[in-house]
């Protein structure tokens, strides 16, 4: 070996691997191009569900209404009525699905609609646990009508239709 030749101690950063295949090279392995896309696909969409702010402005707003509001008896919302209905859509909802219409009861619930691409879905909720489920698909006649209380299985496949149309 010639004495003016520099000896070069060869690292482990001079190894990287190459689609399995080790090879020596005179860089240093390449670093990764970092991009965050994904993520900001996801954080960018503001707010992450605008009909929870709007069902809110409803809810608030029929519990504040005052008595006989339906010139009736009508009661205002009652305030455990309105959490269950939010806690119940944050179950249901899915990110295509449509928000619904909200409408005050004049028992203190509130009434969750949706009339829209042939399908007719109403859930009427008078308290916690005490709901009604009324759907219609107009494209296939299916009809479900039924007390809700523990059990609300039954407005997944609703749900479903109403968004995937």
């Amino acid at each position: 070996m010639p004495s003016n030749t520099a000896l070069r101690r060869i690292t482990s950063e001079d190894f990287f691997m190459d689609d399995g295949v080790t090879t020596v090279s005179k860089s240093r392995r390449p670093e990764p191009e970092i991009t965050f896309d994904k993520f900001w696909s996801h954080y960018n969409v503001a707010p992450e569900q605008k009909w929870q702010v709007e069902v809110l402005k409803h809810l608030v707003k029929y519990a504040a209404l005052s008595p006989g509001w339906d010139s009736y008896v009508g009661v205002p919302l009652r305030l455990d009525a309105g959490f269950f209905a939010l806690s119940l859509l944050n179950d249901i909802m899915r990110p295509r699905t449509p928000m619904p219409q909200v409408v005050p009861s004049p028992v203190g619930g509130v009434q969750l609609e949706w009339h829209e691409k042939n399908i007719d879905l109403e859930l009427h909720i008078a308290a916690p646990y005490e709901c009604e489920l009324w759907f219609e698909d107009h494209r296939t006649g299916e009809r479900v009508s039924r007390e809700l209380s523990n059990d609300f299985s039954s407005l997944a496949a609703p749900i479903a239709q109403l968004t995937s149309r």
